[in-house]
């Protein structure tokens, strides 16, 4: 195809920013990954992670272990928490690595890419784990979501309800998510479009009309190893669970495999056998399975042990059955264009004229002497439909890759021509032909037989310029830009002796000079737009008009000069790019020190090393232009000349250079002071904010730290109560002399005692060590002495209830001379019986407060500071609103109105002149480069309005929402661990209530 065919397709193709941007990524990466030996592999791995669906323990209770082994083989069991971490880790950081590509790659517009082995290596790593293995993966993330509750039988594993847990859930669905949408962005851009390509594993074109393996994947791992196990928590029967399964799993293997029956998408007639075998063979093994556990007949040994070896033979039926069914396909086809032929060679040979008009004439071709022919042929009204779907085209010229006479491409053109006058409607059989053609023309000439042959032979331009006609989706869109990246690489091989990897890299080059122009042809464009509207500007007010247009310009600017440095650091010796930079800076970007920096540049460069060629003679013809074109009022005014260090800088450069030192001193510096004033406002917000989150961790690991202890100390008031009440009825066992309940009051008491003693009293020396108790203890001195009161801290009354207690509890049973009162009016037993009734309640009921009350106190606290922080940060937001955006918004409209105002003298000759010489700047740029003037119609038609303060207004709005966000959790849990202290507490009550109970009773 020539160059300006090439061109009237890429100008009728209108390709999206998100087209733009990915193209050149997939183009980039190979086809054939990873090594053509792993593939057989990876596809029995692939097909084996099915097995876990159809056979289980689940479905076959008795199946025998060797089985299982082998069945659950790629069963991703998380019994792990190494496990675990590690490979969510890895899954992690190769996704975001992913995802950083490919978007680098679509801000970038192609310009920055990897090297081959780089691809390579990350496309094998994608096709082996988000491919090959991507059941594993899916199951794997499908029993992460619901991983937290087996918590209990797995180390490490966060339990259900914890912040941690909910983030191990999101991070599993927000993966689940971005590795199914790069798949089907994958399946739809990376096939081989070498339709005689060596490789019998690559799938075929139109391969990628069909996801229906990826949603498989994703839905059947779903349903095992999530959907089933939530039906189960509620209680849903598990034969019902087993039953729905099985009829999910039937039909989607079903659909899997009637679109590998009826798409055959690869090139090996073995892999399709294959595919469909393994499809065929879980679809029906998934029928079986419904009907034996209907019947109930599952939990049979020997049901369990044969159907195992039901699936080999599935899998041989389905392998030849799908043979001997392509094979009947290219026989009907086959069949079916010879009656089409022999019916067009009978209405040539009699045509309705000749029967109407020309008797004579039928005699003259001895047709009556042919009475055998016509007696046998039918004349057939109905048309010959040669193929059932569209597909079928491609499969017929499949022998192609065996036989590749020129016999053999004449018959497949002719197949192919037969698809598109059946499917003339659909854009897929067009490119399933030109691409034949291209494979077989690029196959004869690698083996130099193309020059044998008429070229129009192999001319695919029409088949390429008719698909134009057709709707066109992405993929479509994608393969039309491929086949014209295929068209560009073979006309320069035919104009030029260079490698095809040569080429590659120059049509890169192209495409980012290209791109660079487009940019630069679109600022001259919006610059022209700016004047028309300054040109019927009537009024000050219409400079909100303009806003979109600066706004535009800025945005081309950066860009333009982002394109143009980066094409500089790739070919710093390319004078033509400096020249076509050169008016860039002077008409967009307006940098007379970078202006001045590249002339100079060039006139040495120009003087030691004289470029030759068409393309640098039009783009000397172009800044030629440029210049003359040049006009003391429009942006770029000052002609090369002045540049030059011979000439010396000339006093309207001087001049020029000065009013906008002037103005930058009068309109940007305001603007950055505002700057300052907005990043120290927006330290001040992020020292706040860090207060508040310093604020929150030490009160939480306080109380944290508070709440382990009040789980050690609030068993004091009953276990106070126990102990009392163990002592005083050992006091009577002691005076009784009994020893049948001795015993046991005496280890209940050893008991409290050993718990009292080790844990409670350490903790409450440190903690109570200070607090005063309310009421005072009863403190016996002997039997005929006075006794007592004693009021201490609650440390000092704990040390002697402990000591006394320890007493108690070591005195033996009374001896031959020792009398009941030797127990009653003991000191240490005497203790317990003046102060068990209610000095005890007095003094120790406090502790149960004492923690719960500081744990509460600090919360309190906590809120307190989390509200007044929240207060100061949303004060900051509104005063750093009203004391840098609004000045901003002044100083801006202030720079518009001055900017402006200077073009109040132009008149409106002035205003047409400048426009016209925008206009030739860019028809001069077109023509140069060979763009279409029109290409950026389609967007200027949708630019809005910009809503900037909107957007500004509703950050604001986000920031406000989200540190009022923060005050949600931390009153929450305040009030939550509130209801649990006051729910301790009331069960220490009732506990304390139930031991009098039982004291009375007593």
């Amino acid at each position: 195809m020539n160059n300006n065919g090439n061109s009237a397709i890429e100008n009728k193709i209108v390709y999206s920013a998100f087209e733009k941007g990915f193209y050149p990524f997939f183009n980039a990466l190979p086809q054939d990954v990873p090594v053509g030996w792993m593939i057989p592999f990876l596809f029995i791995i692939e097909d084996i992670q099915f097995l876990i669906y159809i056979i289980s323990p689940f479905i076959y209770p008795k199946l025998r272990d060797y089985f299982i082994k082998v069945f659950i083989i790629f069963n991703p069991d998380i019994d792990n928490s190494l496990y675990f971490y590690i490979f969510i880790t890895f899954l992690s950081i190769f996704i975001l690595y992913m995802y950083f590509m490919m978007f680098s790659h679509f801000k970038s517009n192609g310009r920055k890419s990897m090297s081959k082995k780089s691809l390579w290596i990350y496309n094998s790593l994608y096709n082996i784990f988000f491919k090959y293995l991507l059941s594993y993966v899916y199951c794997f993330y499908a029993r992460s979501i619901y991983l937290c509750n087996f918590a209990d039988s797995i180390k490490g594993i966060p339990k259900c309800k914890t912040p941690f847990s909910y983030i191990i859930i999101g991070i599993s669905v927000v993966e689940l998510i971005f590795i199914t949408a790069y798949s089907l962005i994958y399946s739809n851009f990376n096939f081989n479009t070498n339709c005689l390509s060596h490789s019998m594993y690559c799938g075929t074109m139109h391969k990628a009309n069909c996801n229906a393996v990826l949603f498989v994947k994703l839905i059947l791992a779903v349903l095992i190893n999530l959907v089933t196990y939530i039906l189960d928590d509620h209680n849903l029967n598990t034969h019902s669970i087993l039953i729905i399964s099985e009829i999910i799993l039937f039909l989607s293997f079903f659909y899997l495999f009637t679109v590998q029956l009826k798409y055959q998408p690869y090139y090996s007639i073995q892999v399709n056998n294959y595919r469909f075998g393994a499809y065929f063979t879980l679809s029906i093994f998934s029928l079986y399975n419904l009907i034996i556990i209907i019947t109930n007949i599952n939990t049979f040994q020997i049901v369990c042990d044969i159907s195992p070896f039901l699936i080999p033979i599935l899998f041989i039926v389905g392998y030849n059955y799908n043979n001997y069914y392509n094979k009947k396909i290219v026989q009907r086809i086959y069949k079916k264009l010879y009656e089409k032929k022999l019916v067009s060679n009978l209405h040539k040979s009699t045509s309705i004229n000749e029967l109407k008009f020309n008797p004579k004439r039928l005699k003259n071709n001895n047709i009556y002497n042919s009475l055998e022919r016509i007696t046998k042929e039918v004349y057939i009204k109905k048309e010959i439909k040669v193929y059932n779907n569209v597909f079928e085209c491609e499969i017929a010229c499949r022998f192609l890759r065996k036989n590749r006479t020129i016999e053999a491409y004449l018959l497949a053109k002719e197949l192919l021509n037969e698809g598109i006058s059946q499917f003339n409607n659909d854009a897929n059989v067009y490119l399933i032909a030109w691409y034949y053609l291209f494979s077989m023309k690029k196959f004869y000439k690698e083996n130099n037989l193309l020059q044998k042959y008429d070229p129009e032979l192999f001319n695919g331009d029409q088949i390429l310029i008719s698909v134009m006609e057709h709707k066109l989706d992405f993929r479509k869109k994608y393969l039309i830009h491929k086949a014209l990246n295929h068209l560009e690489i073979e006309k320069r091989e035919n104009s030029t002796n260079v490698t095809t990897s040569d080429i590659e890299k120059s049509i890169k080059m192209e495409e980012l000079k290209l791109n660079a122009v487009k940019i630069h042809v679109q600022g001259l464009q919006e610059i022209k737009e700016l004047f028309h509207k300054l040109k019927s500007s009537t009024n000050s007010k219409d400079i909100v008009l303009y806003s979109s247009n600066i706004s535009q310009i800025s945005k081309i600017q950066k860009l333009g000069n982002s394109h143009y440095a980066n094409l500089l650091r790739i070919i710093p010796e390319a004078n033509d790019v400096i020249k076509v930079y050169l008016m860039f800076l002077k008409d967009i970007l307006n940098d007379d020190e970078l202006v001045i920096k590249y002339t100079n540049m060039i006139q040495k460069k120009d003087e030691n090393y004289p470029i030759k060629g068409s393309k640098s003679n039009d783009i000397d013809n172009t800044i030629q232009k440029t210049k003359s074109i040049s006009s003391s009022n429009s942006f770029g005014s000052m002609p090369f000349s002045e540049f030059s260090t011979s000439s010396g800088l000339g006093k309207e450069l001087k001049k020029k250079i000065h009013t906008r030192n002037s103005m930058i001193r009068n309109f940007v510096s305001p603007i950055k002071n505002l700057q300052f004033r907005i990043m120290s406002f927006v330290f001040i917000f992020i020292l706040f904010y860090a207060i508040q989150v310093l604020c929150i961790l030490v009160i939480f690991n306080y109380s944290q730290k508070k709440a382990e202890n009040l789980n050690l100390n609030i068993n004091i008031p009953g276990a106070i109560k126990e102990s009392t009440f163990s002592v005083r009825m050992l006091s009577y066992d002691l005076m009784l002399n009994d020893y049948s309940t001795y015993w046991q009051h005496f280890f209940s008491l050893k008991g409290t005692l050993v718990y009292m003693d080790l844990v409670n009293f350490g903790l409450i020396n440190e903690i109570m060590g200070d607090i005063k108790t309310e009421s005072s203890l009863v403190i016996p001195v002997g039997e005929y002495a006075f006794d007592s009161y004693e009021q201490g801290t609650l440390a000092d009354s704990y040390k002697r209830y402990i000591s006394n207690l320890k007493y108690c509890a070591n005195r033996e049973m009374l001896k031959e001379n020792e009398t009941v009162f030797d127990i009653l009016y003991e000191p240490h037993f005497k203790y317990f019986i003046l102060n068990s009734k209610s000095n005890f309640d007095s003094v120790f009921d406090s502790s149960k407060e004492i923690l719960s009350n500081s744990i509460l106190s600090a919360f309190n606290i906590l809120r307190i500071i989390v509200i007044i922080i929240a207060i100061i940060l949303i004060c900051i937001n509104f005063f750093m609103a009203y004391i840098t955006f609004v000045p901003l918004k002044r100083a801006t409209n202030k720079i518009m109105h001055s900017s402006f105002r200077m073009f109040r003298h132009f008149s409106k000759s002035d205003f047409e002149q400048i426009i016209t010489e925008y206009d030739e700047k860019i028809e001069t740029l077109c023509e140069t480069f060979e763009i279409d003037e029109n290409f950026n119609n389609t967007k200027s038609k949708r630019k809005t309005k910009s809503y900037t303060k909107i957007k500004v207004i509703f950050t604001f709005i986000i920031i406000i929402i989200y540190v009022l966000f923060l005050l949600v959790p931390v009153i929450n849990i305040s009030n939550q661990t509130r209801d649990i202290i006051a729910l301790i507490q009331k069960s220490i009550d009732i506990c304390i209530i139930l031991f009098r109970y039982l004291n009375k009773k007593i």
